[in-house]
């Protein structure tokens, strides 16, 4: 089974709700907030995680936020941390993550997946996902959003 980290913009109004759905029914809360706009970053969570963490920004993107109640590791990065992140991945292109990609190290660490990093199409694969990554962040920084961070 593959673990995907998910982006999902709520209103005001559904935060409210998710909070106390994620209390008490998470598979419920969980279906709504699938059904949010938003995106994903595929299997690539980790691998950007550990090129990011590099370039020392201003906001963790993959594991940062409030976690919210209940079972399930639900995050809320607030409209703030939106718009900082969105502004730092705006000026970073990936080619600045792309320095510190070292498959031999990755695989040694266990960065997940394991499996991917020993193809020759990871980096691009990190790339694409990169650039999913920095298009959910400017579209929900442009709304004013907050974004619920989740893996499932």
């Amino acid at each position: 089974m593959s673990v995907i980290t998910y982006y999902r913009r709520p209103a005001a109004a559904e935060l409210d709700e998710l909070r106390q759905l994620l209390d008490s029914d998470v598979t419920a809360a969980l279906e709504r907030v699938d059904g949010l706009p938003g995106g994903h970053v595929d299997r690539a969570w980790a691998g950007l995680h550990f090129l990011l963490l590099g370039l020392n920004p201003p906001v963790d993107v993959i594991n940062g936020g409030e976690r919210l109640p209940g079972a399930h590791p639900v995050r809320l990065l607030p409209a703030e941390d939106v718009a900082t992140a969105a502004g730092f991945l705006a000026t970073t292109p990936f080619s600045a993550l792309a320095t510190g990609y070292d498959r031999a190290l990755l695989e040694s660490i266990g960065v997940y997946p394991e499996d991917l990093w020993e193809a020759d199409w990871a980096l691009s694969y990190l790339e694409d996902n990169y650039e999913r990554l920095t298009a959910v962040f400017r579209e929900a920084a442009a709304a004013g959003d907050p974004l619920l961070v989740y893996r499932n």
